[in-house]
């Protein structure tokens, strides 16, 4: 019976210490630790279950020293399976951290790029609002030859927020320092002479067309800026189908002469607003008027007194919309804009 029992002790002593094996592999390859080695260190993690399949083998051959070895090395295996998993999860971390990092230091760099940019339309904005204000004031001064303090003191304002136009639009110091130059000089001598101011004046005018001129079409709201301009220097400006009309009734003097500060306040708006051809007409009471036909001539000689002469056509037109001797003028290229 003693032996009978011991028998059965042995046996059920050899089942338990297989059940405590399972029970340990159990807890041993499916905890969360080992299934990150399984899915990030898998040739570790393959080594700690061959270990261990060793050890369940010699557990069988009652080889317990050689089955605690192998149980010994599977676990060696499996912790370092598991620190190489964390390994590359924290590589895998640091690097979404920067790839975060990057995207954001580009988000940054693209929101202060559209700040400047806002910031240089603000600027832009401005210079041309007060601009067009003083341009406004400067149509209803003395159109004679000598310059007041009053009028010498608007051109210069203008001239200053020309240029500070001119540099929003991308001037560079060596276009703008001889300008600023000029504007010092003027201002300290102030000439009783309008030639210099005037001068001075469509220089500016000309340099924010150059600008201008760096894009092939107008931008957009250009139509706009050239009836605001326009209508502040004394031009009468509508947005029609076909591009910009400018009209005005002072091109011709009462006496029939072409008017010098109408002709200049036009090239001036020519210089500012470069892109396109303009098609000019002039309202005539007959098309055979041999007198309206030396006047319109004239004004086509002083028109063609640009950097580009071909730019403005000129012709007659009899209507009874428009007084003899007004003029409009169609500025193609900005249409719809």
């Amino acid at each position: 019976m003693l032996r009978a029992f011991l028998i059965v002790s042995c046996f059920a002593g050899s089942a338990c210490a297989a059940q405590q094996t399972a029970r340990t592999s159990d807890s041993l390859f499916a905890s969360p630790a080992a299934e990150l080695a399984r899915e990030h260190a898998p040739d570790l993690y393959e080594q700690a279950q061959s270990a261990w399949a060793e050890a369940e083998v010699a557990q069988r051959r009652k080889e317990e020293q050689a089955a605690d070895d192998h149980r010994t090395e599977a676990r060696l295996w499996l912790a370092a399976g598991v620190a190489e998993a964390e390994r590359v999860q924290l590589e895998q971390s640091r690097a979404e951290l920067q790839r975060e990092e990057e995207r954001w230091a580009k988000q940054l760099a693209r929101d202060q790029e559209a700040s400047v940019n806002v910031a240089r339309d603000i600027s832009r904005f401005e210079a041309r609002a007060v601009a067009l204000r003083e341009a406004e004031r400067l149509s209803t001064l003395s159109e004679g030859p000598t310059l007041s303090d009053a009028t010498l003191d608007a051109i210069l304002t203008r001239v200053q927020l020309n240029l500070a136009l001119a540099e929003a639009l991308g001037a560079s110091d060596a276009q703008l320092s001889p300008l600023r130059d000029r504007t010092e000089v003027i201002a300290r001598k102030r000439p009783q002479s309008a030639k210099a101011a005037e001068s001075l004046l469509l220089r500016t005018e000309a340099l924010i067309g150059e600008m201008r001129a760096q894009w092939p079409e107008p931008r957009a709201g250009a139509s706009t800026e050239l009836i605001e301009t326009a209508t502040a220097t004394g031009f009468a400006a509508d947005r029609l189908g076909n591009g910009v009309l400018i009209r005005s009734e002072r091109f011709f003097t009462s006496n029939g002469q072409v008017s010098n500060a109408t002709v200049k306040r036009f090239h001036g708006l020519l210089a500012a607003f470069p892109h396109g051809p303009v098609a000019c007409q002039v309202a005539v009471p007959e098309i055979r008027s041999r007198v309206w036909a030396r006047r319109v001539a004239s004004l086509v000689e002083r028109l063609r007194q640009m950097d580009d002469p071909g730019r403005v056509s000129t012709g007659m037109v009899v209507t009874q919309a428009l007084r003899a001797g007004a003029v409009q003028c169609t500025f193609a290229a900005y249409r719809g804009l």
